[in-house]
């Protein structure tokens, strides 16, 4: 392993048990943290989980071995086999943010952005969007919010296998780092949460696009300058403030060459607008939910130009 000083993050593919896959962190030879995802008995997991963070890894791998449930294998073999893979160097650290790279080209994007937990928006949204003759719909951040109907846009997503991205307060969701004023969400829905991405790449045309939500996924442990579009985010979030301080434009404009995306779409601010600089494409998605209606972005690439078009769904 690689600088073991530093805190380390893992996400192991498991084989023949019920959660598909397993996350854990490593520092100094210590399991910081460990989590089950995506099926099996949540309640055993996390009292695994519990009893076994912050114990020195010599000591965890002597409790995995010869334990077996069904298939061969079982939850702790898994998590045997992912230890010894991290320790030997076989399983790389895993990258800070998750990318989800949209394999088709796209013509006609729908954008949706800050849901906050409205299920009831999104299905009136879907149902107005189809007219559109979109190639694809993307949910860009904040899916979840102070809201009951959580659970339910979180599957209505899933259910219309709809590529989102996790805006901060799904981050803090999926985590089961909530706000005390938030409702909690059942644990399979934060499993669901945290394999979402944070960025979602996609080609339009000859130019290629990449979707983020803002500066939390620059705080995440591992962060570095050198992965994908880091560049992007960090000119976005850092020197223009999402895009609201034009003096530094000239600025911006000296590093978009070294840019691997043309299109750059974020929803932080909350605020919908695009600004054309040096050939790039910086467009700034609204809420879902808005005063005058529910609102979307059209995103259209024709013969080489990007256009963009708020379109409002009055109620």
């Amino acid at each position: 392993m690689t600088d073991k000083k530093k805190s380390q993050r893992f996400v192991f593919q498991t084989r023949g048990i019920c959660p598909p896959e397993i996350h854990f962190q490593l520092r100094q030879g210590l399991l910081e943290d460990i989590r089950f995802v995506g099926g099996g008995c949540t309640g055993n997991a996390q009292l695994v989980a519990r009893l076994l963070k912050g114990r020195p890894l010599e000591e965890v791998l002597q409790y995995l071995d010869g334990i077996d449930c069904r298939n061969g294998t079982s939850c702790p073999h898994q998590l045997n086999l992912a230890l010894r893979a991290a320790e030997d160097g076989r399983l790389a650290p895993a990258d800070s943010f998750r990318i989800y790279y949209d394999p088709q080209p796209r013509h006609r994007i729908g954008l949706i952005a800050g849901l906050e937990g409205d299920s009831q928006a999104l299905e009136t949204l879907l149902e107005k969007m189809a007219d559109a003759a979109l190639d694809a719909i993307y949910c860009l951040g904040n899916l979840t919010g102070k809201s009951l109907q959580n659970k339910q846009l979180v599957r209505l997503i899933r259910k219309q296998e709809i590529p989102a991205i996790l805006g901060e307060t799904d981050w803090q969701f999926a985590r089961g780092k909530e706000a005390e004023d938030l409702p909690l969400l059942d644990q399979n829905v934060r499993d669901w949460l945290i394999r979402f991405p944070h960025v979602v790449s996609f080609g339009m045309e000859t130019k290629k696009g990449m979707a983020f939500f803002g500066d939390y996924i620059q705080k995440l442990p591992g962060y570095s300058d050198f992965e994908p579009f880091a560049l992007e985010m960090n000119m976005v979030c850092g020197l223009t403030n999402f895009m609201q301080e034009q003096a530094v434009f000239p600025a911006l404009e000296a590093m978009i060459p070294q840019f691997e995306a043309d299109i750059i779409l974020f929803s932080q601010i909350n605020r919908w607008g695009h600004w054309h600089v040096a050939g790039k494409d910086f467009i700034s998605l609204g809420p879902a939910a808005e005063p005058e209606g529910l609102s979307w972005g059209l995103l259209e690439a024709d013969s080489g130009e990007i256009r963009f078009e708020r379109m409002v769904i009055d109620l």
